[in-house]
């Protein structure tokens, strides 16, 4: 797969992503989600982006790849207040931090 610099950052990302929102809300089962991230890995895909806000799509992606953490860039949005159950406003710097922490755990890395 070819690979592209992303901006001036030095990681050589494959021109195509996963885009793991839809995985967040299909309720698929996790051997499914395993072999459709292995099989995009396995095809050279090394970028996976998903977000706090995606249902259960980081949990998914922690327990299907996450033994696999070092074939992969991964993208994920965080300090969202309500959408991710917290009842703070978005993007205060305390929500930011304790979002990132908890996606890191979900996404098992």
């Amino acid at each position: 797969m070819e690979r592209r610099e992303y901006g001036n950052t030095g990681m050589q990302v494959s021109m195509l992503g996963f885009g793991a929102a839809e995985i967040g809300f299909i309720q698929a089962e996790a051997r499914t989600i395993e072999r459709l991230l292995g099989s995009a890995l396995d095809s050279g895909l090394n970028l996976i982006d998903t977000g706090e806000c995606y249902g259960d799509s980081e949990e998914l992606i922690g327990q299907a790849v996450g033994h696999r953490r070092s074939d992969y860039y991964l993208f994920t949005k965080c300090g969202h207040g309500k959408v991710a159950g917290y009842e703070r406003p978005d993007w205060e710097p305390s929500l930011r931090e304790e979002t990132i922490d908890r996606s890191l755990k979900r996404l098992r890395t």
